[in-house]
């Protein structure tokens, strides 16, 4: 499970080692950073766990005060500057749980858990606390069975419903039938699924994603079912951490994007969001993220779900529009004034020429052409109304600052 937290601390407790979870057990073998980056593409490797010199990441098994359902294993990930949050504290939590005998049941408690303020200040370290406003957590779900194929869960009506998409779908909305019964008929509810193999399935949601095995699982640390539960927690969070750190920074760039009113806008902004865009896309978006596996896949059904791809597309699309219309302001006040300096000192320049040539050089030559260019000025913005245009233009952008 995944949920927002503030990283305050500056140094974790010894015990929280760096880099990224390698494996449910300390001593079985694990993709550590260095293989998992020969798994992912540079571009993603080091928002995902940092670098020796910056690290990001950190883990710890057995926490001492874990409590059931039994806490495996915790991650920490602190949010990347792409991310553009704008502070420095943002970062996700992970929990390793291993569920009990009703694992739908406690997989609904779990979702709530980061309202749970005073149990999860017994498991998170000194200086980290659950970011406010998070309320519900992200939820990853790997269940087999020792029978073979999955047994039915779900009352007659999703009878037609083959049993393994039973389980996925409530593992991964996390959602009793009692709160919410969805349309047997609706095909569109499993748009999430990805296929594996024979042996097993997942299928993506907005708040979950489940991963079901289709074949009996025996038991042990050599069969195909523990290799795929190792996937589960190393490689396969990876990428739905990654997805959440895009789902963050996008938003985060939306919703900055929207609150700017066109009287707002002005170049210095804009430069600074399109920044953050480049920044965003640079670090963290991306829907290929490896050559090998269902890696990608998955990022791209998370994406979906979240509609990820068409907010960052409305976002950008939005400030080009924003930049378009700040160049067509600055371009118009410029002509504006070009044209009002021509028009006043047209006058002023053939009044003062006069002046010099048919006068006597004075104070009251001055004040006759001063005075006779006014009344030129004068004239021509009565008479003319593509100058009074220009004054009304003037008043308008004054009006629209």
């Amino acid at each position: 499970m995944v949920f927002d937290v503030e990283l305050a601390a500056e140094r974790l407790p010894p015990e929280w080692a760096e880099g990224p979870l390698p494996a449910l057990r300390a001593d079985a073998p694990g993709a550590d950073r260095e293989r998992r980056l020969t798994y992912f593409e540079p571009r993603v490797g080091e928002s995902l766990f940092g670098t020796p010199a910056r690290p990001s990441r950190w883990h710890l098994h057995n926490p001492a005060e874990a409590d059931e359902p039994a806490v495996k294993a915790m991650e920490l990930l602190r949010v990347p500057a792409a991310a553009g949050l704008g502070r420095r504290t943002a970062g996700l939590c992970v929990l390793h749980v291993r569920l009990g005998d009703d694992p739908r049941t406690e997989l609904t408690a779990l979702a709530a858990l980061p309202t749970d303020h005073a149990r999860l200040a017994r498991l998170l370290p000194s200086g980290v606390r659950v970011a406010d406003g998070a309320s519900r957590a992200w939820t990853l779900t790997h269940m087999t069975f020792d029978q073979g194929p999955p047994p039915a869960v779900m009352p007659a009506p999703y009878a037609s419903w083959e049993t393994h998409d039973q389980w996925l779908w409530l593992l991964a909305s996390r959602t009793p039938l009692e709160r919410f019964a969805p349309d047997p008929e609706d095909t569109a509810l499993f748009a999430g699924r990805v296929r594996f193999s024979a042996d097993w399935q997942a299928l993506v949601l907005r708040d979950g994603t489940a991963f079901v095995g289709l074949s009996a699982d025996p038991g042990g640390d050599q069969t195909f079912h523990a290799t795929a539960a190792h996937h589960v927690h190393t490689i396969y969070l990876d990428v739905f951490l990654l997805g959440r750190l895009q789902h963050l920074g996008a938003n985060s760039l939306a919703n900055t994007v929207s609150a700017l009113t066109a009287r707002e806008a002005d170049v210095h902004r804009l430069l600074r969001l399109e920044g953050r865009l480049i920044e965003l896309r640079r670090a963290l978006w991306s829907s290929h993220i490896t050559t090998r596996g269902k890696a990608d896949e998955l990022l791209e059904r998370f994406q979906e779900q979240h509609r990820l791809d068409r907010l960052l597309t409305h976002t950008g699309t939005t400030l080009a529009e924003t930049a378009r219309y700040v160049e067509a302001a600055r371009s118009r006040r410029a002509s504006v004034a070009l044209g009002l300096l021509s028009a006043v000192g047209l006058p002023f320049g053939v009044a003062y020429a006069a002046g010099a040539l048919w006068g006597t050089p004075g104070p009251w030559t001055l004040l006759v052409a001063t005075v006779v260019a006014l009344l030129l000025t004068v004239a021509a913005f009565v008479s003319l109304p593509p100058l009074r245009g220009l004054v009304s233009d003037t008043a308008w952008d004054r009006a629209e600052d």
